[in-house]
């Protein structure tokens, strides 16, 4: 009668048929393509047995190999005996008492069972992934249909070893900008010091000074100096006073930049103002600009 159902339980899954072409002694292990298994007791040639495909076993293993309690196990169909190189072996279960390399067994669960094919999934073998070549410094990119390998390139370079490399239109660059000398209660009113070309952020912003007379700077006169783009939103300030002394024939950073204003358009100005306290005074230097081009 022909089989109606889809389909019928035949066995449990612990064990598998198998007739032999040879004998096969009992405890002898048997691969079967990626399936691993144990004769549980001897198989004449020709006569059907049953191979274990689940349970614990001592197994036979190189010397000099160690295994982690729920370390992978490989068999070695050629020289009989269980590897933790998984090369040119067949999948077979996990340790489940640490070995060391002086012992010559190891205590271990079939699993190939449930593992079958597992463990040479690749790239290729993902519905999602195109054909993927595996060319240095190429990454994974979807497409909106499915992932393929592509080059990185415009602003940057990738590297084999994962290292980026900005292109040059994208390093860091440094301007000076002159600042001349300001008396005591002399002022700088905003004014505009640096244009970007293209669009940039800007790194840092600090006041080189090229001198040694500040005049008295303390709580009570104070010098302040403050930098904002065109439109006059503040990218930094910082006030000198007696806990905050300018340091003279040095670059003084001016402080942490402000994260949205740091962000500049291409043309975008920058402006610079100085305020001094009656006793404060300004040194000759420059006002220094790093930024990193955002475009090209």
């Amino acid at each position: 009668m022909a089989q109606t159902l889809e389909a019928v339980l035949s066995q449990e899954g612990d064990a598998v048929d198998y007739t032999p072409s040879g004998a096969v002694a009992a405890g002898q292990v048997v691969v079967l393509n990626s399936l691993v298994g144990v004769a549980k007791t001897a198989i004449a040639a020709g006569v059907k047995g049953a191979l274990a495909l689940e349970g614990i076993f001592s197994f036979m293993k190189k010397v000099t190999d160690t295994f982690a309690v729920g370390a992978p196990l490989y068999w070695d169909d050629t020289n009989n005996y269980m590897t933790s190189t998984s090369a040119g072996n067949t999948f077979a279960g996990f340790a489940t008492v640490a070995a060391a390399s002086a012992n010559t067994e190891v205590m271990g669960v079939l699993r190939s069972v449930d593992w079958t094919g597992m463990g040479t999934v690749g790239l290729a073998n993902l519905s999602d992934v195109a054909v993927v070549a595996y060319t240095a410094g190429q990454i994974l990119v979807a497409d909106g249909t499915e992932y393929n390998d592509v080059a990185v390139s415009g602003d940057a370079t990738l590297s084999s070893a994962g290292v980026v490399t900005l292109n040059d239109a994208h390093a860091e660059e440094t301007v000076l900008v002159p600042i001349a000398a300001l008396g005591a209660d002399a002022d700088l009113a905003s004014v505009i010091v640096f244009a970007v070309p293209r669009a940039a952020t800007l790194v840092s912003v600090g006041y080189l000074a090229a001198g040694t007379d500040f005049g008295t700077v303390s709580d009570a006169s104070t010098s302040v100096f403050a930098v904002t783009d065109g439109a006059g939103n503040a990218i930094v300030s910082k006030t000198y006073n007696t806990a905050t002394q300018p340091t003279a024939s040095a670059l003084n950073d001016l402080g942490a930049l402000n994260g949205t204003n740091k962000v500049l358009t291409a043309g975008e100005t920058v402006k610079l103002a100085i305020t001094n306290g009656s006793t404060a005074k300004t040194v000759a230097g420059y006002l220094v600009l790093r930024f990193i081009p955002t475009n090209a």
